[in-house]
């Protein structure tokens, strides 16, 4: 590689501490990920400004609007998001400069016209901060595509790990192509937009350093961070069509259709919200707390904090069951979706079983999962925080990454669970509810094996048995959802040693109501 590849490639060096050393390096000691490279082939973005020229204020209702559904969600906000903050300055303490990883695809913009070479993201600027912004997205090439091969001097290897692929030229692909001469840009139909794989670039997430070589393997071969494409092409989603992609869920459908300008655009019968949805509330708020600029569209993150409620009471069922000669009740939770429940970011993103026992007149004669206020601290000072009253007899479903023994003691870390996403090399427990479809083997061959729990091939479903108290009369099982932990939150604002993002995280949550959960699903059985 000569001197103006390595410029484009912008490959990080990386300083292993505490004796580490990097598991997949080059000759030099040096990583990098294949796909379109920082400055590669003279690439400029537009403006989001300019996008909203034309598509804002569209004859759509509100939920129809490209812009205002696209800016409450949490991928036009994928670059302010606090946690991301919060969690990146850790990662580039412990292995200083691989934060600019983390960019490439929560400001692709910035990563891909040079502004990530300072890790921590404070270089970059104001288009930057709008996240996955509109050509970003738009812009994008099937990286498996011959197409993609005449663009880049790197090809990835597979879908995942931002290994993005863009057309230089200022031509805006997406599900349909037939707007040419509406827009002040050229269109082109993708069929790759309307396929899951567009997700895969940023939602199958792996530890490059875990690499053997990245050239050639595709990410769900090597350290596992996040599996949600993964856990979708492994399901029986994927053999469904249309019907069965990540954007028939995650972005709905207006009734009645609607068009994508405000000029000449033509009406279309299907047309989606654009402003993926997913399972972030509290963080929409603690976003627009911190960050004050007119760039935030306040009225938009409320509209999606809804949308995200919503969505959440879709992604599960409760059958519940009472057996009175065991004195025992089962409450069997069938996943819905197209992936693991939950999924995604697994740091401090969970759900549990809360079930309440009450008698004849009720009156609350037991509870399991109880969540509530509790005492402990923050840097020496005391708080009062929400959290579970007792885990240990609480069904907990999450994915719990970690350290083993020699990791632990190579960078000088306690063993077993860990936050230190860059570091982890093992899962601690995985017990998730697998999507239908669910096949151990090819789970595992992806790394995203149940780990502590069994589920048989084909499962997508579990089952929870725990005793009634004697006087119940009524039985309320509630599934709840939390997308972040108070111990996620402690640790982040804790171990920072490099800025004030972990500290404006904590407040910023505080402020927020402190991640409270969300209701997901909620059944009552009444006993003869």
């Amino acid at each position: 590689m000569n001197q103006s590849q390595t410029v484009r490639a912008r490959i990080i060096s990386v300083f292993v501490a505490a004796g580490g050393t990097a598991i997949a390096s080059t000759a030099s000691g040096q990583i990098f990920l294949p796909g379109t490279q920082p400055n590669e082939g003279g690439i400029e973005f537009g403006k989001v400004q300019q996008c909203i020229m034309c598509h804002s204020e569209t004859p759509n209702e509100k939920e129809a609007d490209p812009y205002f559904s696209w800016s409450g969600g949490m991928m036009a906000q994928a670059a302010r998001d606090p946690v991301y903050r919060a969690a990146q300055a850790i990662a580039n303490q412990d292995i200083p400069g691989v934060g600019e990883y983390c960019i490439r695809c929560h400001s692709p913009r910035g990563w891909l016209e040079g502004r990530s070479t300072v890790a921590d993201a404070s270089a970059l600027n104001r288009e930057d901060l709008h996240g996955v912004s509109c050509e970003a997205c738009h812009r994008l090439v099937d990286p498996l595509s011959d197409e993609a091969k005449g663009l880049v001097e790197h090809v990835p290897p597979g879908y995942g790990n931002g290994m993005m692929v863009l057309d230089p030229a200022n031509v805006v692909r997406g599900p349909y192509g037939d707007g040419e001469g509406a827009m002040p840009h050229r269109v082109l139909k993708s069929a790759f937009h309307a396929s899951s794989n567009v997700c895969a670039t940023c939602h199958d997430v792996s530890n490059p350093l875990y690499a053997d070589d990245v050239n050639t393997q595709p990410p769900f071969a090597y350290g596992h961070i996040e599996r949600t494409y993964s856990e979708w092409l492994l399901s029986d989603f994927a053999d469904m069509g249309p019907e069965g992609t990540c954007q028939s869920c995650h972005y709905p459908t207006v009734e009645g259709g609607g068009q994508a300008s405000r000029f000449r655009s033509p009406h279309r019968d299907h047309f989606v919200q654009h402003g993926p949805v997913g399972g972030s509330t509290w963080v929409l708020d603690a976003t627009a707390q911190l960050w004050t600029t007119t760039d935030v569209n306040r009225e938009a993150l409320q509209f999606s904090k809804q949308r995200t409620r919503d969505f959440l009471k879709t992604s599960a069922t409760l059958d519940l069951t009472h057996d009175a000669a065991a004195g025992t009740g089962t409450v069997r939770i069938t996943n819905l979706t197209g992936h693991k429940l939950p999924t995604g970011y697994g740091e401090g993103r969970r759900m549990w079983v809360n079930v309440r026992f009450t008698d004849a007149a009720g009156n609350t004669v037991g509870e399991l999962g109880t969540f509530g206020p509790t005492n402990d601290t923050i840097k020496g000072e005391a708080v009062q925080v929400p959290a579970l009253a007792d885990e240990s007899s609480t069904q907990i479903y999450e994915i719990l990454p970690g350290l083993s023994d020699e990791q632990a003691v190579k960078y000088n870390k306690h063993p077993g669970k860990s936050f230190h996403f860059v570091l982890n090399d093992i899962i601690v427990k995985d017990n998730r509810i697998p999507p239908k479809g669910f096949n151990n083997a090819e789970f595992a061959r992806h790394l995203s094996e149940p780990v502590g729990a069994e589920y048989a091939d084909g499962q997508y479903w579990d089952d929870y048995t725990f005793d009634v108290p004697a006087g119940t009369k009524t039985i309320t099982v509630r599934l709840m959802y939390q997308a972040v932990t108070w111990d996620y939150i402690k640790f982040l604002a804790e171990e920072n040693r490099t800025d004030d993002w972990g500290m404006n995280l904590y407040q910023a949550w505080h402020d927020a109501g402190q991640g409270q959960p969300e209701l997901m699903a909620e059944t009552t059985l009444t006993l003869d």
